[in-house]
């Protein structure tokens, strides 16, 4: 269904909703909660159709339907939807289930081989544009105050972060994918991914264990490892078997299943581990990279990425609105807060500039390449909101850092 028409039904749909809900007698929270989904969605839609109409990315205009909706009571209306989501059992499991799978389509993406044979100066750049991040954000935490322990940690994780698919289809929509600096950007992002989850990893297990000495740091690093090469040995050696099976059934529908039990399954078996679940997630997706599977009468791997994506689009755009609507305007009015902002801004353009300039050879555009790996997107949201849901940030902070992602995705 094309946008304006999805966008048509669902402005019916709201119209109708309070009545059928009085009609038929259903629940008070069921009503409340079809209204919330109907006005989240509706208006994502709309702002993320005007926004790439602008030439922007379609995420832009999903968080500023969240910040709208999340600052009501700036212009009188008393409707405080960021509290909402809070108490809500559905929202919360929503927004983590979109992180779920979000982490097993970045895995799907990746290419283990790929990464394997990325070449010197894809990794170069991916190393610097890991390692410059955390530092400055480690320093940027010394000056401004908000320190250099976890909460500075995270900050320089959430800056270390580069947004494939932002990057990606700004370098197809003009045209450069298949330029040799851009197949370092594309590789050098992707393996920014990797090692940004595995550094998510290793907070993770720091914010819910609180454990920072240094032999149990080492421990976490090393279980962190441990479980992601051994899920992935294990993995690819069960997992052709487990296809041809799931082959036997002809219809493409069961894949959609598959895949969705498949990322639940090892989410929930990093969260035994003692890791975040979105670890797990990131590791099924990498699982079914190397093998082949017959999804109706195609054998290829992009038909599973189209299959999961109707529910992962949904689930993304809950998530996306909810992070803007955590995001207090007030709070933007505070110039230490304002200062932050434009540091970090500053420092995340910086770090992933300097990065590119670790090419090494003819023929590469440096300053392009470091452009290329600024935008955040919803991978450095992902940090944000890990964060701040186990309370490392405080509101204001939260904020901050998320019109930072805003401006470097911009």
């Amino acid at each position: 269904m094309s946008r304006p028409k999805r966008i048509v039904w669902l402005l019916l749909a709201a119209a109708l909703v309070p009545g059928v809900a009085m009609a038929s007698g259903v629940s008070e929270t069921f009503t409340q909660t079809s209204l919330l989904l109907i006005l989240m969605i509706t208006l994502a839609d709309i702002c993320g159709f005007l926004f790439e109409r602008l030439g922007m990315a379609e995420i832009l205009g999903e968080i500023y339907a969240g910040i709208m909706l999340g600052n009501l009571a700036l212009v009188g209306i008393d409707f405080d939807l960021s509290d909402l989501l809070r108490n809500s059992e559905f929202m919360v499991y929503s927004s983590e289930l979109a992180l779920v799978l979000l982490l097993f389509i970045v895995g799907l993406e990746s290419n283990i081989r790929d990464l394997l044979r990325v070449g010197r100066n894809a990794l170069a750049v991916a190393l610097s544009g890991v390692i410059l991040p955390v530092l400055f954000g480690l320093g940027a935490g010394a000056v401004l105050g908000y320190g250099m322990g976890l909460q500075g940690w995270f900050v320089g994780a959430m800056l270390a972060a580069t947004s494939v698919g932002i990057t990606a289809k700004l370098l197809g929509d003009n045209g450069l994918v298949n330029t040799r600096s851009a197949r370092v950007i594309l590789a050098a992002a992707v393996i920014d991914d990797v090692l940004g989850i595995l550094l998510l990893a290793v907070l993770a297990s720091v914010v819910v264990t609180g454990q920072v000495s240094t032999p149990e740091l080492v421990w976490i690093v090393a279980k962190a490892l441990l479980f992601f090469i051994g899920a992935l040995l294990v993995g690819q050696r069960l997992m052709p078997g487990v296809v041809r099976i799931i082959s036997l059934n002809e219809h493409s529908s069961v894949w959609t299943g598959f895949a969705l039990c498949l990322a639940l399954g090892f989410a929930q078996l990093a969260h035994f581990a003692g890791l975040a679940p979105l670890i797990g997630a990131f590791i099924a997706g990498l699982l079914l990279d190397d093998v082949d599977f017959q999804v109706g009468h195609a054998l290829q791997k992009h038909r599973l990425e189209e299959l999961v994506k109707p529910i992962s689009d949904i689930m993304l755009t809950i998530f996306f609105v909810s992070i803007g609507a955590q995001v207090q305007l007030q709070s933007l009015a505070d110039p230490k807060i304002l200062l932050i902002i434009g540091s970090l801004t500053v420092i995340a353009i910086a770090s992933k500039g300097l990065a590119g300039y670790a090419v090494q050879g003819r023929g590469f555009d440096r300053r392009g390449i470091g452009y290329g790996m600024i935008p955040r997107g919803e991978v450095g949201l992902v940090f944000a909101a890990f964060a701040f849901s186990h309370h490392v940030f405080s509101a204001d902070m939260y904020s901050a850092l998320v019109v930072v992602v805003l401006l470097t995705t911009l």
